[in-house]
């Protein structure tokens, strides 16, 4: 009777094991076609700053908003804009009409860049954008992730190494522009991009694996002062996204600063405005 039991864990072992091993490997090759055939598109050309608002003498005051981030705060997926990104712009034209505050706005972003990077190649940056002079600096959405998830891939690096990167360039930015700034931490749709629905299985790791990151930015939430964390939108369609599959269109950058904004906009009222001194 133990005999034909060990055969039969033997064999089911086997199986699983074959059956993870096949998984594996699949999801690989998967990923392997990707990195060669997909082909990036250019960021578009545009302003990377503005002012959304009233004229300067029929506003209360004037605050300031940073984006930084990597192609995603860039707007890749949209089309050339002289005015800017849609995902910027719309947040703080949303924020101006509703405040009656003119509100500046600066996008500081790095093409491909994981957090790492994004701190190394944009710390200068928010430090012109702080700078005396300038208007205080209330509210700083940094969108990122879609890059670090590589890492696991090519470098290993787990989401821990991933939370503790983010706390540090949260930490660095509120150095610059002030403690009581609210710092946005977005999640990241990713797993609901086209280029990924079909490549089964290669879509479910993809969902674990976002869902463990955008962990991580809520756990951040609650652990670091003045620091939120926004769900992604509940619902989709194919209109949100651009031809590559994987960045959202213009309307889906609208639709995803729609849902950012109700986040962002009762601190811009609660910030007493001033300029950097």
């Amino acid at each position: 009777p133990q005999g034909p039991k060990k055969g039969l864990w033997r064999m089911t072992t086997r199986v699983i094991g074959s059956a993870a091993l096949a998984t594996t490997a699949l999801t690989g090759w998967q990923y392997y076609r990707l990195r060669t055939e997909y082909r990036p598109l250019t960021p578009p050309k545009g302003a990377m700053s503005g002012i959304e608002g009233p004229s300067e003498s029929d506003c209360k005051d004037e605050c300031q908003i940073l984006f930084i981030g990597d192609s995603l705060v860039i707007g890749i997926g949209c089309p050339d804009r002289a005015e800017g990104p849609v995902f910027a712009r719309h947040i703080s034209r949303v924020a101006a009409q509703a405040l009656r505050r003119r509100v500046k706005w600066k996008v500081l972003g790095v093409d491909g860049g994981d957090v790492q990077t994004i701190r190394q190649s944009l710390l200068e940056d928010v430090r012109k954008a702080a700078a005396n002079g300038q208007p205080k600096v209330t509210a700083v959405v940094i969108m990122c992730g879609l890059n670090d998830y590589k890492r696991l891939i090519q470098e290993g690096r787990l989401p821990s190494a991933f939370k503790e990167d983010l706390r540090l360039l949260i930490r660095n930015v509120k150095e610059i522009v002030g403690q009581e700034a609210r710092v946005v931490l977005p999640a990241l749709p990713v797993d609901r991009a086209p280029l990924f629905q079909p490549l089964f299985p290669m879509n479910v790791a993809l969902y674990k694996v976002a869902k463990v990151w955008d962990h991580q930015k809520r756990l951040l939430s609650g652990e670091e002062q003045s620091v939120e964390f926004v769900a992604e939108p509940e619902h989709y369609d194919s209109n949100d996204w651009a031809i590559d599959g994987i960045h959202p269109s213009e309307k889906g950058y609208t639709k995803w600063a729609d849902h950012i904004i109700k986040k962002v906009l009762p601190h811009l009222v609660k910030v007493e405005p001033h300029v950097n001194d």
